[in-house]
């Protein structure tokens, strides 16, 4: 039998499907013509099926550097796709499109490239150039609209997803798109629409089994996310992200043990993830092992949604100290974290680190810098700077030796429980007048109780929010309370109108700003005797002055690691007692808890 006949037997055994007995035939012959293009590049297409990647690339590898195989450049890229290494695939579709630039397969491929390199605005062109001359495709416009997405354009994604979708309506890809995206602006009803619409297509598609399971996991459906993520899991146990996901879901249902094997399981996998870490670092403060969880901590500095709020983070980048050990003699810079809220809860840090660092300095929003500097020793006035002083200005930055946020010093002062002060570090300005409240306080000796029920700017913050009718025990408590609103932001509408249905006495002062001024609400915050609050930036202030507040905990309350704790309790504020929804429903807590 000739060569070529005996090549056409082993491929017939292979079609047939003894797969690994006709590669080892195969291989023999493979190994004594090593020069034939079209035998290497079919013994690369049975490993890369057999799963022997590393192999079939190094042959498509060869085929692409001494003979421009131009299919062999399509099946390693793919290869690269998989595998996430896009930098390696843009070039080989690139090199592809050179010798045939009219390719719509490989020009769908460089967008959605260029998409995951995060080079949205060449995507975009990509994209636009392809609809051009074939507006009905499909890939073009979901591409395009994922870029929309990442960029927060919502209403334009939205747009060409529901295009895409018209085009085919049962396209997978495009459903789980429309399902991701109204997942994020909160839509759960659309998403999981969408979402179940792409699993009743195909149930054994491991996009749509994640993307169903994030959405449950998000939705505190947790048990269902557990059921979709191990079947995903079945079906891509490559997938890291799945076990950590799954630490995540565990992590919810408070089983923290399952939750951390999980997690350690995916970083010993993959060490350099920044998710990883970060999980990993909630599951070990929740345990109270703050040593061992701010060294994980760090790994949120890594994440894409961090940097996106920390606006001078590439500026200050090259400098940031991720080391465990601090040169207390160096010149350090402190940058606060995200919003008002984090800053005051890392602000009770503050203090140990000024009387430690002797060059230290620490960059504060305007509106807290009067309490900050009230409220430390007066030999620290000039370290407490405006936020944006040093972190945006070049030559400022020079100074310092290295940068800190402000959640990273926990590393260096809160390393055990009996580390975490027991009283109010924020002091009230005493001599800041309120004309309008001293008036009011003068003629009642009803208990002041002051209420909060909303967060703003936040993804979650549907689900960190409540009503005011959510507040109906405390509020038929009124013939011995006088209830103050706290509550920032464009809520007067809604205040109104519930006043005027419900004939109960919110005071409102006219004259305080309740979002800008932070020292009159600091003020109006000390003269309470109880403050009920959801998760915002006026509860941290409420914890940081000491006041006796309850705060309701958010659905997604894991995700806010000073708040997740089983015992009511949290070690950042003593005065803090966290409840449920349900224990705001119960009209005997809420009577004991204000009245005794």
């Amino acid at each position: 039998m000739n060569i070529a006949n005996k090549l056409n037997e082993i491929l017939k055994e292979y079609s047939s499907g003894n797969k690994i007995n006709a590669y080892k035939k195969f291989k023999k012959i493979f190994l004594k013509n090593k020069e034939n293009k079209q035998l290497r590049y079919n013994i690369a297409l049975m490993q890369n099926e057999l799963g022997l990647v590393i192999e079939a690339k190094q042959n498509y590898e060869y085929l692409v550097n001494n003979h421009s195989y131009s299919k062999a450049k399509i099946n390693l890229y793919n290869i690269f796709l998989k595998e996430e290494d896009f930098e390696k695939a843009y070039k080989l579709i690139v090199s592809i499109l050179k010798e045939n630039p009219s390719l719509e397969l490989q020009k769908v491929d460089k967008a959605f490239v260029l998409y995951k390199l995060n080079k949205i605005n060449e995507s975009i062109i990509e994209c636009k150039s392809i609809l051009k001359i074939n507006n009905k495709n499909i890939q073009a416009l979901n591409i395009w609209g994922l870029c929309c997405f990442v960029s927060k354009n919502f209403n334009e994604a939205n747009i060409l997803f529901l295009k895409a979708l018209k085009i085919n309506k049962d396209d997978i890809v495009v459903l789980n798109s429309l399902g991701r995206l109204n997942h994020e602006i909160r839509e759960s009803k659309l998403a999981k629409k969408y979402f179940l619409q792409a699993l009743e297509l195909n149930s054994n598609t491991y996009q749509t089994l994640n993307n169903i399971a994030g959405f449950y996991l998000e939705e505190g459906e947790y048990n269902k996310a557990i059921k979709y993520y191990k079947k995903a899991y079945s079906i891509n146990s490559k997938n890291n992200i799945i076990l950590n996901n799954l630490g995540k879901a565990y992590f919810n249902l408070d089983e923290i043990e399952t939750a951390e094997k999980y997690v350690r399981k995916a970083l010993l996998k993959d060490k350099t993830n920044n998710d990883f870490k970060k999980t990993l670092s909630l599951i070990l403060l929740r345990k109270h092992d703050f040593e061992n969880a701010w060294k994980y901590f760090d790994g949120r500095l890594g994440l894409s949604d961090f940097s996106s709020i920390n606006h001078s983070f590439s500026l200050i980048e090259k400098k940031l100290l991720l080391k465990n050990k601090l040169d207390w003699n160096s010149h350090i810079l402190v940058i606060r974290e995200q919003g008002v809220g984090d800053e005051i809860l890392y602000g009770s840090m503050y203090l140990d680190m000024l009387e430690k660092c002797k060059n230290l300095t620490i960059e504060c929003d305007e509106r807290l810098l009067p309490l900050f500097k009230h409220s430390f020793n007066k030999k620290f006035k000039n370290r407490l700077i405006k936020l944006g002083s040093v972190s945006t200005n070049t030559d400022k930055l020079k100074k310092y030796d290295n940068t800190i946020y402000a959640g990273s010093l926990g590393k260096f002062v809160r390393n055990k429980s009996s580390s975490f002060p027991t009283n109010a570090y924020l002091k009230n300005i005493d001599n800041y007048k309120d004309i309008e409240l001293d008036k009011i306080l003068k003629v009642n000796t009803k208990l002041k109780v002051g209420i909060s029920w909303k967060s703003f700017k936040n993804r979650y913050a549907k689900e960190k929010s409540l009503t005011l009718e959510d507040f109906k025990n405390l509020f038929n408590l009124e013939k011995n309370c006088l209830f103050f609103n706290l509550q920032y932001g464009n809520i007067h509408d809604e205040l109104n109108k519930f006043i005027k249905i419900s004939s109960h006495k919110i005071i409102t002062l006219k004259n305080l700003d309740l979002f800008n001024n932070l020292v009159g609400v600091a003020n109006l915050l000390s003269k309470l005797d109880i403050f009920i609050t959801v998760s915002n930036s006026t509860a941290h202030l409420a914890g940081a002055l000491g006041v006796k507040t309850l705060l309701v905990k958010p659905i997604n309350h894991a995700s806010y690691h000073y708040w997740n704790y089983p015992d009511y309790k949290t070690p950042w504020y003593n005065n803090v007692m966290m409840i449920n929804k349900k224990m705001l429903n119960n009209k005997k807590f809420v009577s004991n808890f204000v009245l005794n």
